[in-house]
């Protein structure tokens, strides 16, 4: 302390003393016997004692000075007043034992030390006025004045430093506590080395901390380095976001985990990324479960092929490849000849038998990339991808594989001692012929299959169908949709949602066209159309608005009732889709959340981060969001995670076999399971049955649609039933 305003002499640090300790420069005898020009020297001491005084009241550093005798405090500055809270001279009329907590014999010893050592540094807990004891670091300086013994102490206050250790080592007991592995890198280096795993991280890949501290992250994916996700985290470390991502990773013994990755950056007072810390989670469990719904939906549980579900998916996938690639593709349906004849006289044991022993079979028939599929009982459908430029040859091909499948049935086949011997009749479509869906081509080939059944089996047909007729009943169909559009033709359903004791919740809006010469048409007839024109936008919109004004008529009667709109792909995509939705509901006046919106996986297959963005802005609305046919796409769980949804509609071609059959009820158990597990709720489509209710309802689901409770009615019918006058007591 002296030495910042440059006093270094032996000498100047004993007068610092003698000023402290209340003495004058009367009493002050230089050592050596020097007192030369006596008079100059005393004007030097009486500015020196003003220097070190004012230094010593107003530095900011807590200083005592005590007598090493009795302990006694002779002196005390501005900041002592303050840290300790008692006035100046109480303050100097105590001892250090009344504010050092140490016992009275610790302080003699410790005067005592400090006679002998002369100076020392300490760790403290010091009593203040309040009786709050706090953590110092006091250090001690004994000299020599006139005769007595005196202390410099100079005391600095630990308690935010002891309260920060604290801190530190709750949050280390905390890190090395948690279940989840934890890890902290390096950021100021390139290569982000790990400087922190705790035991969980450690325990779930199998290294020790020896063997992971310096290193990368990167070791976890060993050589499967191709995981797009991995660029996402590369890419959220370029730019120093935070960043979650779920990543293939292999412990130390080589086997492989999914691990749900977090990162987050931490920043220093500058702006500059100091660290990395990373959360690892070991979802294998949750994946496997995942996995084995998704099988559970898309293949067939006897023969272990594609079912219908997987089999239109592939078959959408490469429809748009060949419409890409100008390229044509052969799909096709092929049934057992006789098939049942021999299942009732064998029994449903041998007839599965031979149902694996023909798909094997199937397989060994196709090429790579090409499909076989169970499409229900003893119907298979087979697809064969990229045959030709040309359609014709492009027939010629498939016709020559779909042969070969026909000879592979018939050679005869051996279950148990008998030998049974079938025959296949096949049905088949060329594709792409125009803007037909999957199921359109499917419908297709299923109708030369038909042909081929009527020609006396065991035979293959193509369709054939005058094109020209399709197109014009196409083109018949988008001029008289536009003239709907315009002339109001079409015309809202409700179908109520119900819970299990028959009370209406909610109802689904379906659209219908009121045809001015066709009658009612169905939405399966002229949706498609409406999709691909984009007058889908205008029909959406309108049954929006008509939604929003009958909730807003029934809002008198039963203000918990929400309708369900479904919303379609097209304009769902469409950029200004959630303004415009809430500029309807703000028009007509009632609250978004007494709407919901009803959307498909189709509306992430493009483009899955808009999707997303546009589903949270309907929600930051209050919109309520749903997904409907749910388990029908084939990516539901991977897309169920990010989406931003309260509730899922069960599509009803699970719900429909659902109490007879297993492989069904499975399915519909672990939709319920997932739905739980993220706090959905869930809606059952397609109840028609008492059957039906009865197993939704050991199962935990509470909310069902279907004809069971109620066919769809038109509006005015709806709310009529709802609004029909109640007997006003006081009357008559």
């Amino acid at each position: 302390m002296l030495e910042l305003i440059g006093w270094r002499q032996p000498i100047d640090y004993v007068f610092f003393i003698y000023l402290l300790a209340g003495l004058g420069p009367a009493f002050y005898r230089p050592p050596n016997g020097v007192w030369a020009q006596k008079g100059k020297l005393v004007h030097t001491l009486s500015i020196r004692d003003q220097v070190f005084r004012q230094f010593f009241e107003s530095s900011p550093t807590v200083a005592l000075v005590v007598d090493l005798a009795d302990g006694k405090i002779v002196a005390a500055n501005a900041a002592a007043i303050t840290f300790y809270g008692w006035p100046h001279d109480t303050l100097l009329s105590m001892t250090m034992s009344q504010i050092n907590t140490m016992p009275p014999d610790g302080m003699a010893k410790l005067l005592a030390h400090l006679n002998q050592a002369k100076s020392g540094l300490f760790h403290f807990q010091h009593r203040l006025a309040s009786g709050e004891v706090v953590d110092v670091e006091s250090s001690n300086t004994a000299i020599e004045v006139a005769g007595r013994r005196l202390c410099l102490v100079i005391v600095h206050d630990l308690s935010e430093q002891k309260r920060a250790e604290e801190s530190l080592w709750l949050a280390r007991r905390a890190m090395d506590a948690s279940a989840t592995g934890l890890t902290i890198a390096d950021g100021r280096q390139p290569d982000l080395p790990l400087i922190y795993a705790n035991p969980a991280f450690l325990q779930m890949t199998g290294y020790t901390r020896d063997e992971v501290q310096g290193r990368n992250c990167r070791f976890l994916q060993n050589d499967d380095r191709n995981q797009p996700e991995l660029d996402t985290l590369r890419a959220a470390i370029k730019k120093g976001q935070p960043c979650e991502v779920i990543l293939r990773n292999y412990r130390k013994d080589g086997t492989a985990f999914w691990n749900e990755i977090t990162i987050a950056p931490v920043f220093d007072a500058a702006g500059l990324i100091t660290h990395y810390i990373g959360t690892q989670k070991d979802i294998s469990d949750r994946k496997a479960a995942e996995a084995h719904v998704e099988r559970l939906a898309y293949f067939d549980s006897l023969t272990d092929l594609p079912n219908r579900r997987l089999f239109l998916d592939r078959l959408a996938s490469n429809l748009a490849l060949s419409i890409r690639n100008d390229t044509h593709g052969v799909a096709a349906v092929l049934d057992l000849d006789n098939f049942k004849n021999l299942n009732d006289a064998e029994g449903p044991d041998m007839g599965d038998l031979l149902l694996r022993e023909i798909a094997s079979r199937l397989q060994s028939c196709l090429r790579e990339g090409d499909t076989a599929a169970r499409l229900g009982g003893d119907e298979f459908a087979i697809l064969l991808t990229n045959l030709s430029a040309d359609g014709t040859t492009a027939a010629q091909l498939g016709r020559t594989i779909l042969e070969r499948i026909g000879k592979s049935i018939e050679v005869p086949l051996a279950l148990g001692s008998i030998q049974h011997q079938l025959t296949t009749s096949i049905g088949a479509v060329v594709f792409p012929t125009g803007k037909e869906a999957p199921a359109d081509i499917l419908q297709k080939a299923n109708t030369a299959l038909d042909r081929s059944k009527a020609a006396g089996k065991n035979t293959i047909s193509y369709f054939e169908a005058a094109m020209q007729d399709h197109v014009q009943r196409r083109v018949t169909m988008e001029r008289d949709l536009r003239t709907a559009v315009e002339s109001g033709e079409f015309r809202m359903f409700l179908q109520p949602q119900v819970l299990g004791n028959g009370t209406i919740i909610g109802a689904e809006a379906l659209i219908r066209w009121q045809h001015p010469t066709k009658g009612l048409v169905p939405p399966l007839d002229f949706i498609p159309v409406a999709e691909e024109t984009g007058l889908i936008v205008d029909i959406g919109e309108w049954i929006f608005r008509q939604a929003c004004q009958t909730v807003k008529r029934l809002e008198a009667w039963n203000n918990g009732l929400r309708i369900a709109v479904n919303v379609s792909p097209r304009q769902f995509r469409m950029a200004n889709f959630p303004t415009r939705m809430a500029a309807i509901i703000e028009e007509v006046g009632i609250k978004p959340h007494q709407v919901a919106m009803e959307v498909t996986e189709a509306v992430f297959f493009d483009n899955l981060s808009h999707a997303v963005a546009t589903m949270n802005e309907l929600k930051s609305l209050g919109v309520r969001l749903s997904l409907d046919d749910f388990g029908t796409g084939y990516s539901s769980l991977s897309y169920l995670q990010k989406l931003p949804i309260a509730e899922l509609k069960i599509d009803r071609s699970f719900i429909k076999d659902a109490p007879t059959n297993p492989n069904d009820a499975a399915l519909v158990e672990a939709i319920l399971a997932v739905a739980r597990q993220r706090k959905l709720d869930v809606v059952a489509e397609g109840v028609e049955s008492v059957k039906h209710v009865d197993f939704l309802k050991s199962r935990g689901c509470r909310v069902f649609q279907g004809y069971y409770f109620g066919r769809p009615v038109p509006a005015e019918e709806f709310v009529a039933a709802i609004e029909k006058p109640q007997v006003d007591p006081s009357a008559g």
